[in-house]
């Protein structure tokens, strides 16, 4: 997959997630796995050897994933990464060890595609690291705590469901600190460079270099 996305700055911490909590939760995104990289087109990633597993066409896939995309959960050491088109749209496995893409039917309660999640559980607390694909039920939650006309009482929260989960490896921390050193180098490049065209730009101006 390395020829074909684009690594995205990562964030100061890895999130770990687990698939035990309600909609509400979920809803904040604060255990949604993340956004780490984006792919190109489907012309380029067949080209490095990438293939469809449901047997779609060229055609098919190019209309799934059109431009740069998102591929979310890919680390260098996780055996998964999920890639969608936009927030919103459905996902693909991508199996990085086969180079496979498998389309994801799966339907939100809600009827809306938002609602899939990906969360994943990096640490092993017994039960081994793993992935899942989660119904967040976010969209149903807000019409529960938004009724109209107003009930004397409202429902009971609306709990997330698991529709899937696959076996994955766990974090790499040593891989992860690597990734973590890169990315402060490139932040403080990133501001040095951002300092020196202010300084260009304040003595462009005023004059007093």
């Amino acid at each position: 997959m390395n020829k074909t996305l684009k690594i995205i700055i990562l964030s100061s911490s890895l999130l770990l997630t687990a698939t035990s909590v309600n909609a509400a939760y979920l809803a904040s995104s604060v255990k949604s796995a993340k956004i780490t990289a984006t792919y190109t087109d489907w012309g380029d990633m067949k080209a490095d050897g990438w293939r469809s597993a449901d047997n779609f066409d060229d055609e098919k896939m190019s209309r799934a994933l059109r431009w740069e995309g998102e591929i979310i959960n890919q680390y260098p050491w996780t055996k998964y990464a999920f890639l969608r088109k936009v927030s919103g749209s459905p996902y693909f496995l991508a199996d990085k060890k086969e180079k496979t893409l498998t389309y994801l039917s799966f339907k939100a309660r809600s009827g809306d595609y938002s609602d899939i999640v990906v969360t994943y559980q990096g640490v092993d607390e017994g039960k081994g690291c793993y992935v899942s694909i989660v119904d967040s039920g976010r969209i149903l939650e807000i019409e529960r705590t938004n009724p109209w006309p107003v009930p004397d009482v409202l429902p009971p929260p609306i709990e997330a469901v698991v529709l899937k989960t696959l076996p994955e490896n766990c974090v790499n921390n040593s891989q992860l600190n690597a990734i973590k050193a890169k990315q402060a180098a490139e932040d403080k490049k990133l501001k040095q460079w951002v300092g020196e065209q202010t300084l260009k730009e304040l003595c462009r101006r005023n004059g007093n270099c």
